[in-house]
């Protein structure tokens, strides 16, 4: 029989959180288990960051989720007008991609997977609110949140629905992975996935 789980990854920014994440994705996956959700990776142009993209891990749609202010508005994204930081956040896109990923029919063996709940999704009113929707209903998930936990909100949903919280650090980013999965499948309940 599946396991329940839920498991909050986070830690300080390039630590590996994304990684590990992708990593959990796809031998779920592998296992059989069906993950929906998204992911948003950087975009970088001659090894510089300039935006993120969504993308919807089940069918791989995506779209923008924030662009550098210049690049945005040279792509023709004059309307946006939220930003976080140097970014604009093209809310249109990323809440057509990121409503669609979280609106699935995870069925029997169904794993909610967002990387990450932070700062620009959760600017997104519409897609703020389906995250909450998500986080809520989940009943197995593994998502990556701001190292502020995606603030008062998003941490008090975590607390009560009982999320595993496990800091990502240089020490562990490579073994983590497995010890999470085995959190999904048959096996021991009592491995300490917390690095001290």
């Amino acid at each position: 029989m599946d396991r329940i789980a839920l498991v909050a990854l986070t830690g300080r920014p390039g630590v590996g959180k994304s990684t590990v994440f992708m990593k959990i994705v796809e031998e779920l996956s592998s296992l059989g288990y069906s993950v929906y959700g998204f992911y948003c990776p950087e975009v970088r142009e001659r090894g510089r960051r300039i935006g993120f993209r969504i993308v919807d891990i089940a069918s791989g749609e995506s779209g923008w989720l924030a662009l550098e202010a210049s690049r945005a508005q040279q792509m023709g994204y004059w309307t946006c007008r939220r930003r976080v930081g140097r970014y604009i956040v093209i809310e249109g896109e990323a809440e057509r991609v990121g409503l669609a990923s979280l609106s699935r029919d995870p069925g029997e063996r169904g794993v909610l997977g967002i990387d990450e709940v932070g700062p620009m999704e959760l600017l997104i009113d519409r897609l703020r609110l389906e995250i909450l929707r998500a986080l809520e209903t989940a009943v197995r998930g593994v998502v990556v949140v701001h190292r502020s936990l995606g603030g008062a909100e998003v941490s008090a949903l975590l607390r009560r629905r009982g999320f595993e919280i496990v800091n990502i650090t240089e020490v562990n980013r490579g073994y983590i992975h497995r010890e999470i999965v085995k959190k999904f499948i048959q096996g021991r309940s009592d491995a300490n996935l917390t690095e001290k």
